[in-house]
């Protein structure tokens, strides 16, 4: 039985898991009662997890019809990623005149630890998790709080939960490596217009490579 403590987030982690792993498939009805007694828990710590899901796109409420996993759409994905880089290309360039040489070495020294996971075919959760340091540095200088949580939330509900087996599949090792890499050569010239240009870019691709 889970810890009472800390039921709704772990219930919320072992929903994303159950959708990110298939599953819960995209439209499923979540039925608060098979949960609770798969995990052995009261149903208000699964209303509490559900709505923590709901808050960050993953989950779907509807009069009458209950809750659902999200189903996306081309366009809502496309939308999704374009707004992501429309939002960390704002955060990493109004936020430019706090960085430092120092935040630059940590983008490089995470490209190299990306290069060293990328030789083994098991490491895609590594560098998934290296993935979101990456960004992570990229926006710890914007002070504007929103702006940091919907830039996060607009793309990874889909590449991380909803659509990761898709997601995983898109780039090479290799290919997912140099992009980074690219990424972190930019940043470092600390140049506004050319910084918000490449980040556009970069989440626009991955869109448009979801939906082929």
């Amino acid at each position: 039985m889970l810890e009472k403590e800390t039921y709704s987030s772990k219930i919320a982690t072992i929903i994303r898991t159950m959708i990110r792993d298939g599953e819960l498939q995209p439209g499923e009805p979540i039925k608060e009662t098979v949960l609770g007694e798969r995990l052995s828990v009261s149903r208000a710590p699964i209303r509490e997890a559900l709505q923590e899901l709901a808050y960050e796109g993953i989950v779907t409420s509807e009069p009458q019809k209950g809750k659902r996993v999200r189903l996306l759409s081309d366009k809502d994905i496309v939308d999704s990623y374009t707004v992501g880089g429309i939002l960390e290309s704002v955060g990493v360039s109004d936020s430019l005149a706090k960085w430092t040489d120092g935040d630059s070495q940590e983008l490089a020294e995470i490209v190299d630890e990306m290069r060293q996971r990328s030789k083994s075919a098991a490491d895609t959760g590594a560098l998934m998790e290296l993935d979101d340091q990456f960004h992570s540095v990229l926006l710890r200088h914007c002070d504007n709080g929103r702006l940091v949580e919907m830039a996060r939330l607009s793309c990874i509900t889909i590449s991380k939960v909803l659509g990761y087996k898709k997601w995983r599949t898109l780039f090479s090792p290799s290919d997912f490596c140099q992009r980074h890499e690219a990424l972190a050569r930019v940043v470092a010239t600390r140049n506004a217009e050319v910084i918000a240009r490449a980040l556009r870019e970069h989440y626009l691709e991955i869109g448009e490579r979801m939906v082929r």
